[in-house]
């Protein structure tokens, strides 16, 4: 029983990014087309052009891109963010059956193995003056078989991460923690595009004050000595 329910809490917790939409109804009322930005078997966030009021009952129907069925679920209104002509609107799920707890987790894991199938194909960028050393982090990327792009300035970096025609999966730095203009520049790319980044320490592990700062975000990983296998573990993780 306590396995059971701890794999539930687990899953409940586990709000992973989808594309989708959501039709949402109040009282009997269509109230309007929302993005689906992302769910868990706990609850979604949705963003739109009309607010709702925390507290308020509302019905969804969410399709994903996924081809998955129209799902129906009915929520409850937790926080509302944003005003004007964008909203978001976090939706908690306080009583959903097994049967739409197990749909809502194959959703997501159809979501993931999509996220991760498509990052697989995209390079990784690293950002790093240093000839030698951008030339050792390309080398040990390469031979995971992971694609990379490789530039040594701060111009290049935004050239490349502003690009409309190139994405990349992550962001690789070292040296330029120590530069306070590049990491505004990545600290800014790393908030506003979600953008995994992964940050090199100091051969004794250290880090800069700013390097530390950023390393507290969900998205960046700082592997505990610069080597071979954590150097992998940070990537695929």
């Amino acid at each position: 029983m306590g396995h059971a329910r701890a794999n539930r809490d687990r899953r409940s917790n586990h709000r992973v990014d989808v594309d989708g939409r959501a039709e949402l109804f109040q009282r009997g009322d269509h109230v309007g087309h929302y993005t689906l930005e992302n769910i868990s078997a706990g609850g979604a966030m949705i963003s739109g052009e009309r607010d709702l009021r925390p507290g308020h009952l509302v019905h969804l129907l969410l399709d994903f891109e996924t081809g998955d069925d129209t799902m129906s679920l009915t929520g409850a209104v937790r926080r509302v963010r944003g005003n004007g002509d964008s909203v978001g609107v976090a939706i908690v799920f306080p009583a959903l059956s097994p049967d739409q707890e197990d749909a809502i987790h194959d959703a997501v894991l159809r979501a993931l193995v999509r996220r991760e199938a498509r990052l697989a194909r995209l390079p990784l960028l690293v950002f790093e003056p240093r000839r030698r050393v951008r030339e050792e982090i390309e080398s040990e990327i390469r031979s995971f078989g992971l694609p990379v792009s490789c530039v040594d300035s701060l111009a290049d970096a935004v050239r490349e991460l502003e690009a409309e025609d190139t994405e990349y999966a992550g962001l690789v730095i070292h040296s330029v923690t120590h530069d306070a203009r590049a990491m505004d520049v990545v600290e800014f790319f790393t908030r506003s595009d979600d953008l995994k980044t992964v940050i090199l320490p100091e051969p004794n592990g250290v880090l800069t004050d700013r390097a530390k700062r950023l390393a507290e975000l969900p998205q960046v990983d700082v592997p505990r000595i610069w080597s071979r296998a954590e150097l992998r573990r940070a990537l695929t993780h």
